[in-house]
């Protein structure tokens, strides 16, 4: 994963490159959309882009007005096609289908087709997480460096819109959106990736391990339910007064019941299910315990 501090780049292939000093004076000229692509595709959590769900929905509703216009006039030529004083047609073939007829249902399978295409694109489309702000301040960082003139201001406007989308979805726990929300947390030290070396024109930009990130969250997460196993057994075998006891049991399935929707990606019912579970083996403790 990549955060910006922002950088000049040469880009240029072969030959003697410019300056820094030539970069940062037409940056629209040795960047480009060139390196903005080069940039924003070294990381998946900088695909960022605009799903146009007013102009999508639009469209959609002018593909299906298409449709309905076709079945209606379709509807008008199978009633004229029955009518006592037009000329005998089958109206049980397709083998001897009528032109006009025909030709209105090839329109109808080319108009329906674009038609549900259209909507299953949009509705995977709408699968898709919206964009995390860090990362749209990340590229935003990026352009600032270059006084925005890497490409047409106007074009970069997009990334001031309410309705991006990033192309890659992750179900991170709550702790690693945590992380990835802190400017701070995310850029220490220790979760730097050092094995991708920057390359020339990338010297400002760092990047950190994703693997590292999850593997300090995994542990976190192991470290934290040890603890709320572990510490209430102790708790309960030094007390002897029962309502002692009920009174830990009830704060510690409170606490797990806590650490368990606001550290891991659980749903209600799974967090309810795993907490039932963990009572379970503490009251089981607690019967035990006072035989």
């Amino acid at each position: 994963m990549g955060n910006l501090s922002s950088t000049p780049m040469n880009i240029t292939s072969g030959g003697l490159g410019p300056s820094k000093d030539e970069i940062a004076l037409k940056p629209w000229k040795y960047i480009g959309y060139r390196g903005y692509a080069q940039f924003i595709s070294s990381d998946s959590d900088l695909l960022i882009f605009r799903p146009f769900q007013e102009l999508s929905t639009r469209i959609a509703l002018r593909l299906q007005d298409k449709v309905s216009a076709l079945e209606t006039k379709l509807a008008k030529l199978d009633e004229l096609h029955s009518q006592r004083e037009s000329i005998d047609v089958n109206n049980g073939t397709f083998r001897d289908e009528t032109d006009d007829r025909d030709a209105v249902l090839d329109d109808i399978n080319i108009a329906l087709d674009r038609y549900h295409k259209f909507l299953i694109r949009q509705s995977d489309i709408k699968r898709l997480p919206p964009a995390q702000l860090h990362d749209v301040r990340n590229i935003l960082r990026w352009h600032q460096h270059y006084d925005r003139c890497v490409i047409d201001e106007a074009e970069q406007d997009y990334l001031n819109q309410d309705d991006l989308i990033c192309l890659v979805k992750r179900d991170n726990p709550p702790l690693r959106q945590l992380i990835d929300k802190s400017l701070r947390l995310r850029t220490l030290s220790i979760w730097r990736d050092k094995s991708r070396a920057p390359e020339q024109g990338f010297e400002h930009v760092s990047y950190y391990s994703d693997k590292k990130m999850n593997a300090f969250v995994s542990g976190m997460i192991t470290a934290i339910g040890t603890f709320m196993l572990i510490v209430p057994i102790w708790i309960l075998q030094a007390l002897e007064n029962s309502k002692a006891r009920l009174a830990v049991i009830t704060i510690f399935i409170f606490a797990f019941l806590v650490v368990l929707s606001s550290a891991m990606a659980t749903k209600p019912f799974e967090a309810l299910g795993a907490t039932a579970a963990y009572a379970a083996v503490l009251m089981v403790f607690l019967q035990s315990g006072q035989n």
